[in-house]
């Protein structure tokens, strides 16, 4: 009887969970107000999350990019339909004199029932509007003019690095004294100097110049410990010289490329850069509202080259970037995504960059009024699109960085790119300003000398 047990629970579970459960923990419902509703959409021109497309007589003729494809899922999903309208201002809502225009304004006025656009959220936002249908997270970024390739004319000392530099110096300056002071122990200990002979320290620093350049010297003949020191400098220098050898021509064959302006402190220590920001953006929220620091000072700059620093235009602000005049864009990282995506594949030369530096990440959402009784449905479907791969595979294609163009930053925000082509005269211009300066040494010494043979001085 007592081994029927577990099977007796067993089966009194089963019929337990497949018959009362209903009764005992039902399933909530879920709620669907939308289905059979047409909602009033307001959105506007926020490439990549969301595009107008038009004709060639300009013409709305359909939207594209990831909030689209977001709005077509929650319409099949929650069974409604939907009315889009552009939004006159292209801008999320700027607040003057205490009331809001763009979208935000148009929400907080109930005249619509859900903008599409990415919102970030911002205390007098959410004054405003609720937030609802997460979509993804942003950062701020710096869209630059792409850096020119530099090629470093000291790229023959820039293989090693100055410590290591410092290391040899060093190394040589203590070895020339270690011989100076065994020779005097020589001398003083009369260590069969007559036989042998003592090297005098000048004759030995030229021994370890000649070994260190691979073009061997001659040694005069010394004592035994001098012979050892002489011996083991030129082991270390055998291997010193072969590793500078073997790395010298790949790394003469490297450009550096850093954009002038690179950081957030760069564009605020910046007397000529000017920097353009969207007219009601979460980026432009956050200068207005910085009290000091670097952020504080670009607020201020921008402040005083308005109306041309604030735009309302996500292109003209690229036009800026990509004219004569110093201009960067301080946008969201992936606006500037898109921007490369766009201005990079146009032609062969590269045009746009993102600087190294990016700060602020912050969640987005879509916005809708803050009486909207549509709130639950819309983040739960959301919910499920995120779990979906079609989130997935919009999400790699939003963030992902065109391959062309690519700068690949170093932790000093440095990007480096090896030549494909042969190496050129201008990665030479430090041995051939090292060799102009031996033509004039030796050109003074040879004067030098003359005047000392002809007025009889020994020199």
């Amino acid at each position: 009887m007592l081994s029927l047990l577990p099977v007796c629970m067993a089966l009194y579970v089963f019929t337990v969970c497949g018959s009362e459960t209903e009764v005992l923990t039902p399933r909530r419902i879920l709620r669907n107000n939308l289905k059979g509703k047409e909602l009033n959409v307001i959105t506007g021109q926020f490439i990549p999350a969301i595009s107008i497309v038009r004709n060639s007589s300009g013409h709305v003729v359909g939207y594209s990019d990831f909030l689209y494809h977001l709005l077509v899922y929650l319409s099949q999903r929650l069974k409604f339909t939907y009315k889009i309208s552009i939004i006159r201002e292209n801008t999320n809502g700027v607040k003057r004199n205490g009331s809001w225009n763009g979208i935000i304004g148009t929400l907080q006025r109930e005249e619509a029932d859900l903008g599409l656009s990415p919102f970030a959220i911002s205390l007098e936002r959410y004054e405003a509007i609720e937030f609802c249908g997460s979509i993804t997270g942003d950062s701020t970024g710096i869209l630059v003019k792409y850096p020119e390739p530099i090629v470093s004319s000291t790229s023959a000392i820039e293989v090693f690095s100055i410590g290591v530099w410092i290391g040899w110096i060093i190394s040589a300056a203590a070895v020339v004294g270690i011989s100076v002071i065994l020779s005097h122990i020589s001398k003083k200990f009369k260590v069969e100097a007559d036989k042998r002979g003592v090297v005098s320290h000048d004759s030995f620093a030229w021994y370890l110049y000649g070994v260190l350049i691979s073009q061997g010297s001659y040694l005069p003949s010394c004592p035994w410990p001098l012979k050892l020191l002489a011996a083991t400098w030129c082991i270390v220098a055998f291997v010193f010289v072969n590793i500078y050898n073997s790395t010298l021509t790949s790394y003469m064959s490297v450009t550096y490329q850093r954009p002038l302006i690179n950081s957030f402190s760069d564009l605020a220590a910046s007397s000529t850069f000017k920097a353009t920001v969207l007219t009601g953006s979460i980026q432009d929220i956050d200068l207005l509202g910085s009290n000091s620091g670097v952020l504080k000072t670009l607020a201020d700059k921008i402040q005083k080259c308005s109306p041309d620093c604030r735009r309302f235009n996500l292109n003209e602000m690229f036009a800026l970037v990509l004219g004569e005049e110093p201009y960067v864009s301080i946008v969201p990282w992936t606006v500037g995504i898109a921007a490369l995506k766009k201005h990079n594949l146009e032609r062969e030369k590269c045009r746009l960059a993102m600087a190294h530096e990016t700060m602020s990440w912050k969640p987005m959402f879509m916005g809708v009024p803050k009486t909207s009784p549509y709130i639950e449905e819309i983040n739960r479907e959301s919910l499920w699109f995120i779990d979906t791969a079609l989130f997935d595979y919009l999400h790699a294609q939003y963030l992902k960085k065109p391959s062309q163009c690519r700068l690949n930053y170093n932790a000093k925000g440095v990007s480096t790119k090896t030549f494909k082509n042969r190496v050129i005269l201008k990665q030479f211009y430090l041995p051939f300003l090292i060799l102009f300066c031996g033509y004039f040494l030796a050109f003074l010494q040879f004067l030098r000398e003359k005047v000392c043979f002809l007025i009889g001085w020994r020199c």
